[in-house]
C-alpha cells in the first residue's frame, strides 16, 4: 500500500473497533445453531445468491452470536472483506452514518482492487462520508 493511500484510509471518517475481532462477543457454542450457520456459509460461497443475507429476529435471540461465528469462520477461510458490529455502548458504533464508511475502509485495506477505486473517489469527493446513507452505500460500496 502506498503512503498516500494509507493516509486516505487513516483520515477517512468511520467507527473504531467495529470488526468481529474487537469486543467481548462470543461465538455460538460448539454443536449449536448448525442449520442456520450452514445455510449462511452456503449462501456466502454461492455468488449466484443475492448479495445480502438478512438475519433478523427479536432482541436477545442470538443474531450477533451467529454473525460472530460466521465472521470467524469466513475470516479463517481468508474470505472476510469487512465486518461491522453495532453497539449501544459506543456512540460511533450506534450511528448508522458510520457503517458504510467503516466497511469501505476495511474493504480498501483488505482488497487492492477495491482500494484502487476507493482512494481516488475519496480524494475527488472527500465529503462522501457525510452524505445520505443511500449515497454512501451507492458510492462507497456498490
Amino acid at each position: 500500500m502506498l503512503i498516500a493511500e494509507a493516509a486516505v484510509l487513516k483520515d477517512f471518517p468511520g467507527a473504531k473497533a467495529t470488526e468481529y475481532r474487537h469486543g467481548d462477543r462470543k461465538g455460538c457454542l460448539k454443536g449449536t445453531r448448525g442449520a442456520v450457520l450452514d445455510a449462511i456459509e452456503l449462501w456466502a460461497r454461492d455468488f449466484d445468491k443475492p448479495p445480502v443475507y438478512w438475519l433478523n429476529g427479536l432482541a436477545g435471540t442470538g443474531k450477533s452470536t451467529i454473525a460472530q461465528t460466521i465472521a470467524e469462520r469466513i475470516f479463517a477461510d481468508d474470505q472476510l472483506g469487512a465486518s461491522f458490529f453495532c453497539s449501544r455502548d459506543f456512540e460511533d458504533r450506534s450511528n448508522l452514518k458510520f457503517i458504510f464508511p467503516t466497511i469501505a475502509v476495511q474493504l480498501a485495506r483488505n482488497l487492492a482492487g477495491f482500494r484502487s477505486i476507493f482512494v481516488p473517489l475519496v480524494q475527488s469527493d472527500p465529503e462522501v462520508a457525510h452524505e445520505s446513507l443511500y449515497s454512501q452505500m451507492d458510492k462507497l460500496i456498490v
